[in-house]
């Protein structure tokens, strides 16, 4: 079951790096952007809800977390892990129905 107090969408915020340069540069003719790139992480990756492969992406892994959370031993984890699965169970059945765009870079 989803639980209305759960994981949020908070925790980051994703532009396009290409509008998020103009952007700064906009307000900072100067720019930032050593301090941009040396914020940035490199180990994400984004995947869209418009991307008609992101729903069976999604749902999957939400799965393979449940998975481990059902039997997980430590209680606290367990319950934080089937969050988190229901997070990504409900980005999944989202994408689903708004995908509509192969995926592209």
């Amino acid at each position: 079951m989803s639980d209305p107090d759960g994981p949020t969408d908070e925790k980051y915020i994703t532009f396009k790096r290409q509008d998020f340069l103009e952007w700064l540069g906009e307000i900072s003719p100067d720019g930032y952007l050593d301090d941009v790139n040396a914020l940035a992480l490199d180990d994400a990756v984004v995947i869209r809800r418009q991307d008609k492969f992101a729903s069976p992406c999604l749902i999957t892994y939400a799965s393979m977390i449940a998975m481990v959370g059902e039997h997980h031993p430590e209680p606290p984890v367990r319950a934080e892990l089937l969050l988190i699965a229901d997070y990504f169970q409900r980005q999944g059945e989202l994408a689903g129905d708004e995908a509509f765009k192969l995926p592209d870079l």
